[in-house]
């Protein structure tokens, strides 16, 4: 277990943040940026432009405001020719289907990093970086806690409970088995008799039945109730009784506690390989961040981003082979194309290839449109042109730093998937509190209320499956004593561990109906009931005010 938590941790600090305030970050301003395009425009006209595009941060950025204004004026005269229909007479409109459904979804992806495109870019990226890693800790905390919650139900003493109600299950089966037949046969040329033994023997199984009904994690409001008396009431012999009690006792196993145990193991265990896979999975974008001494000139700095600057989706030379495979999920996948080896780094990078392969696809019809088209038209043919082209290098400029402008969105992605993992585990994390809580509250009632009784029945059947004088008379005393008790106990709720009962009551009552059990006797064993009855004990209703726990055990030391 502590292999487990600890293994835990160095995936969940493996992934340290650096502190904002210790980060140095790329001098990127030079002669023309930041630039203000709309420095001349009234103050109405740039309130109206959002600062990610009026303010232009590098050359990165300003390629990228022109591709994606070129998209635009691209997209809305491609939507014009298809409103008019006047490329269905030329070529059945392909270009401007191919813009429509391969420049559009680029263009919206273009838009979304302008969108982060400001002054505080390495800020967003840091930022992102800690909300990523404190949800990290705190899932690592989640699973932790819940590793505790499972390593504290292993000692608790609901599993010895849940056991013991088992073992009391096949015994009373074992009890049926054997007496269907022997009762059956037993006052068999009496007929009231014989009426009378059924009525007590379809007695004594509903009075343990209702002891029974205690085996459950909430026995107040959810008991399990294997028969109900009516349905025992229907049947007209001790056979037709023992077989429906043994029919229903053999599918009604007392697990709930080691089922319980073994599904929270599993689901823990998905739970860190989920955990491991989100933290380990995806490249990090710390690789992307680097920090720099700030004594370092600006042009040192700038040399160095720049050697180190490269395209590492694509790569030439050797034999790559052909194929297509991916190194786990559906991303990044390696696609071979003999010489050369290209890899799609994700979904968005998967888009923008598409794009600029059909950007080329477009150009060509275009140019080969301009060919065929008359005078009047050349115009607008050529203005479409130089709309592709532009947009063409808008996406080229985007793949070769596809790397680095990716960062934050990556980040964000990873912070949405580990946040919304962190709200599922939360609420596993609180069922599994709330059913263990349960389960230790109730454990005072099982061992001290329940079992013992269950112990005291396995006894009782026990004698009675060997009697043979007398059966009706003990099995009716029996069925007496035995309701008698059970009308004086007090309600379930006492009995929980945050119950009105003391434990030293609960307790003393355990002990008690556990010394019934050494009895070799059965009327020794209804003697001692109805004295334990009567004799006024905290747990068996309003005790007097003149006896406690304590006085009420010595009392019992004089039946033994």
């Amino acid at each position: 277990m502590e292999n487990n938590e600890r293994s835990a941790r160095q995936v969940a600090f493996s992934m340290d943040v650096e502190e904002p305030s210790n980060q140095q970050f790329i001098d990127r301003s030079s002669r023309f940026f930041p630039m203000d395009i709309f420095k001349c425009c009234p103050l109405g006209v740039k309130a109206l432009m959002p600062g990610t595009i009026s303010r232009i941060q590098d050359a990165t950025h300003l390629i990228l405001v022109i591709g994606v204004i070129a998209c635009s004026l691209l997209v809305i005269s491609t939507a014009f020719s298809l409103f008019n229909a006047k490329c269905f007479k030329e070529n059945l409109c392909l270009a401007e289907f191919l813009s429509i459904i391969f420049i559009v979804p680029c263009t919206i992806y273009c838009f979304r990093i302008i969108g982060q495109y400001d002054e505080r870019l390495n800020i967003k990226q840091l930022q992102a970086k800690e909300q990523k890693d404190n949800l990290t800790k705190t899932y690592n905390s989640l699973l932790t806690d819940m590793d505790g919650l499972l390593s504290k139900s292993a000692e608790s003493s609901a599993g010895l409970a849940e056991r013991s109600f088992e073992s009391k299950r096949r015994d009373f089966q074992r009890f049926l088995e054997r007496v269907k037949s022997k009762y059956s046969t037993l006052y068999s040329g009496t007929k009231g008799d014989s009426d009378k033994l059924l009525k007590e023997f379809r007695r004594f199984c509903i009075n343990w039945l209702k002891v029974f009904e205690e085996c459950s994690i909430d026995p107040i409001q959810c008991p399990k109730r294997v028969i109900t008396s009516e349905e025992l009431n229907r049947c007209t012999s001790i056979s037709e009784v023992a077989d429906m009690c043994l029919d229903r006792l053999r599918v009604t196993e007392v697990r709930f506690i080691s089922i319980q145990r073994d599904q929270d193991q599993q689901m823990l265990r998905r739970e860190r390989k989920e955990f491991t896979r989100l933290t380990l999975a995806l490249p990090s974008a710390s690789n992307n961040m680097r920090s720099f001494p700030a004594s370092f000139p600006t042009s040192t700095l700038r040399q160095q981003e720049m050697t180190k600057r490269r395209v590492s989706w694509i790569g030439m030379g050797g034999g790559q082979g052909w194929g297509i495979s991916s190194t786990g999920g559906d991303y990044p996948t390696n696609i071979g194309c003999g010489c050369a080896n290209l890899t799609v780094l994700s979904r968005e990078h998967g888009l923008l290839l598409t794009g600029f392969c059909v950007g080329w696809i477009i150009l060509v019809l275009q140019i080969i449109s301009l060919l065929r088209t008359d005078q009047k038209q050349t115009f607008s043919v050529l203005v479409t042109i130089t709309e592709v082209l532009i947009a063409q290098t808008c996406l080229f400029t985007m793949l070769l730093k596809f790397e680095e402008i990716d960062i934050v969105q990556k980040l964000e992605r990873e912070v949405k998937a580990l946040a919304l993992q962190n709200q599922q585990v939360e609420k596993q994390r609180e069922k599994m509190r709330e059913f263990w809580t349960n389960a230790q509250q109730l454990t005072e009632l099982w061992l001290y209320r329940t079992v013992p009784r269950l112990d005291l029945y396995k006894e009782v059947h026990c004698l009675l499956e060997d009697a043979d004088d007398d059966l009706l008379f003990k099995l009716s005393n029996v069925n007496q004593q035995l309701e008698d008790l059970e009308s004086k106990l007090c309600a379930l709720q006492a009995w929980r561990c945050d119950g009105t009962l003391t434990i030293e009551d609960k307790k003393t009552f355990g002990k008690v109906v556990n010394e019934l059990c050494h009895e070799q006797e059965i009327d020794g064993i209804l003697l001692k009931l109805e004295d334990i009855s009567s004799a006024g004990m905290r747990c068996l209703g309003p005790p007097p005010t003149s006896i406690n726990g304590a006085a009420m055990e010595s009392q019992f030391e004089s039946f033994r």
